[in-house]
């Protein structure tokens, strides 16, 4: 318990000085873009690979085929949820759209990457990657499709195409050829294994770093909040983790995999889902804002969640 708790601290010290030095105008405006691309582009995709080739065996590999199966269930029982309150709350439009893709994916990356690492230590970044490259592939595929379609200026003929180019990212490439390596028996040479350890050490500070940098926007205070961001917050934090665990007992899912895939169904808001909103011009301002409010509560929930995944299940 007190592990989780110290874990915690440290995740808030970095929060907090990434808000420092964006508040204060420390470091250039474009830092935490510049950050935010080694993370996705360097960082994270070294982590899946070092982290896949040294936790797993081949035995491993093929067992951890239920996670994927676990996490696409996670994120289909999610979109049903928000489709059914979004037409509760009577949501039309692109903010009914924006609404029901934020529901369903989260922010596993940037949050739920560094703060398993912190929590769990390298042995349990496979198990997230396992449930990372499932959100990966349908936000890119589904939620890209979903938010380019509600586009006021998008032609007819791209509403509904598939960004084929977004899904095999660095990262996604990574897990596929760790993947391969521990099933071939196949090892790094110790010169890249060593190189790409140090690169990927960086993605937890400079993950954090960027969400603090992130929280800036509230400098000024949170916004009224509304009925629909109620539900929002509430699914989450909940619901998410409440379905994950159903589905995880359901399938005899037990130990660290098991603490990972809840702690991961914890996480705030899909962060590219405000990056999309804003390229497609399908309600920027409102994504962002549940972005933001989701990230800031779950300085919250992680140390509670935290906190029960070690008194009751490590």
């Amino acid at each position: 318990m007190l592990g989780g708790i110290y874990s915690v601290v440290v995740i808030l010290l970095i929060f907090a000085l990434g808000y420092f030095l964006t508040v204060k105008k420390f470091w250039p405006e474009q830092t935490p873009n510049s950050l935010s691309f080694v993370v996705v582009k360097v960082a994270a995709p070294c982590l899946a690979l070092t982290s896949i080739t040294t936790m797993f065996t081949r035995e491993l590999l093929l067992s951890s085929l239920v996670l994927l199966l676990v996490a696409a269930l996670h994120i289909f029982v999610n979109f049903l949820l928000a489709k059914i309150s979004a037409k509760f709350l009577k949501l039309n439009g692109g903010k009914r759209v924006i609404y029901e893709v934020t529901y369903s994916f989260s922010n596993v990356i940037f949050v739920g990457l560094p703060i398993n690492q912190i929590v769990f230590g390298d042995e349990g970044v496979p198990f997230l990657f396992a449930y990372y490259i499932v959100i990966l592939a349908a936000f890119w595929s589904f939620g890209v499709a979903k938010i380019a379609a509600a586009a006021p200026d998008r032609p007819a003929g791209e509403k509904n195409r598939i960004e084929i180019g977004k899904i095999f990212n660095p990262g996604f490439i990574c897990v596929i050829i760790g993947s391969i390596m521990v099933y071939a028996g196949l090892h790094l040479p110790y010169v890249l294994d060593t190189a790409f350890g140090y690169l990927a050490n960086l993605t937890v500070p400079l993950s954090l770093l960027v969400i603090g940098a992130n929280l800036v926007v509230f400098s000024k205070g949170i916004p009224r909040i509304t009925k629909d961001e109620i539900f929002i917050m509430l699914g989450k934090f909940v619901i998410s983790p409440l379905v994950m665990f159903g589905l995880l007992k359901l399938f005899g899912i037990e130990g660290l995999p098991f603490a990972v895939f809840i702690l991961s169904a914890t996480m705030p808001c899909h962060m590219q889902t405000s990056i999309l909103a804003q390229h497609y011009d399908v309600e920027p301002a409102y994504a962002s804002k549940l972005v933001g409010l989701s990230t800031i509560l779950s300085l919250l929930t992680i140390p509670a969640y935290v906190t029960l995944i070690f008194t009751f299940i490590i």
